[in-house]
């Protein structure tokens, strides 16, 4: 399936400025990444959000790739979806490691 993320690429560039600036200094490191990039590493062909989780000596990773569907929305909006599914990744993370509810 050919996905139509390209027309989108400038968002996505913004994206990864975004994030780049919010997640330094944190335990959590978020970089974006397109297709064809150095470090890409995705059969689906879309760009995704790389998110690692720090905890003590090591790190829980996720993808959030961002279909075309996620792309059509306004860029506050997508900014603050990945912002919303970074804090889940966190909770769980914080949940398995420390236990809790």
């Amino acid at each position: 399936m050919k996905h139509e993320w390209e027309k989108y690429k400038e968002k996505v560039l913004e994206l990864r400025e975004i994030f780049k600036n919010k997640s330094e200094g944190s335990e959590v490191d978020v970089d974006v990444f397109l297709p064809g990039e150095e470090g890409y590493e995705s059969e689906v062909g879309v760009p995704y959000v790389r998110v690692r989780y720090y905890v003590n000596e090591h790190y829980y990773e996720r993808r959030i790739d961002l279909y075309e569907y996620h792309l059509k929305k306004d860029l506050e909006e997508l900014v603050n979806l990945i912002e919303h599914f970074i804090q889940e990744f966190e909770m769980e993370i914080d949940q398995s490691e420390y236990g809790g509810g």
